[in-house]
């Protein structure tokens, strides 16, 4: 069965209008009409997140298969190394989205309670890619090289996308990208 699980970053609670207009509803109409079962859940406790947390609540209400496609932006993008170390079945593919591999003081150091296995990781997908941009306000550019390298996948380093979301402006509504790295 296709199915898609849509992850969004941190404060998603706490900004419901922002988030709810940003590229995550849009994804999630595109992909239904692709015939995927999608799931765009609200994360708990957004604003402190947690993998252990994340991972028991999604555990809970998504089923993984080998025809799954993990779409995480920000945090959510952080957190999907840590969901492939632990799956027992293999994805079809994994897009982050400005992810990040540490804490910045951010309040996200729950990610990463683990130590990565990113040979395991690596295996867990048939494709991985990373969408960075090279003037993120909050991630450096530095955190998506080391993820490229750790997770031997594709990066598109875009310029003057800021942080993929609605603050860079009007155009991440929709995220037409992600369709097109999907049909690749």
């Amino acid at each position: 069965m296709k199915n898609a699980l849509i992850l969004h970053g941190t404060d998603f609670a706490r900004d419901k209008k922002q988030h709810s207009t940003n590229w995550f509803p849009w994804l999630k109409q595109k992909l239904e009409k692709r015939g995927y079962k999608v799931f765009l859940p609200e994360l708990p406790l957004a604003y402190k997140p947690n993998l252990k947390r994340y991972f028991r609540f999604l555990k809970a209400n998504f089923q993984f298969n080998n025809q799954t496609v993990v779409v995480g932006h920000s945090s959510g993008a952080a957190v999907i190394p840590g969901i492939l170390q632990f799956i027992p079945d293999k994805i079809d593919k994994a897009f982050l989205v400005a992810p990040f591999y540490k804490d910045e003081g951010w309040n996200c150091e729950g990610l990463f309670s683990f130590k990565p296995n990113w040979k395991k990781i690596r295996k867990q997908a048939n494709k991985i890619i990373i969408i960075h941009s090279q003037d993120d306000p909050y991630v450096k550019p530095q955190q998506a090289y080391y993820l490229q390298k750790k997770l031997d996948c594709p990066l598109i380093m875009k310029k003057q996308q800021g942080h993929f979301n609605l603050e860079k402006g009007e155009q991440y509504q929709k995220f037409p990208l992600l369709l097109k790295l999907l049909d690749e």
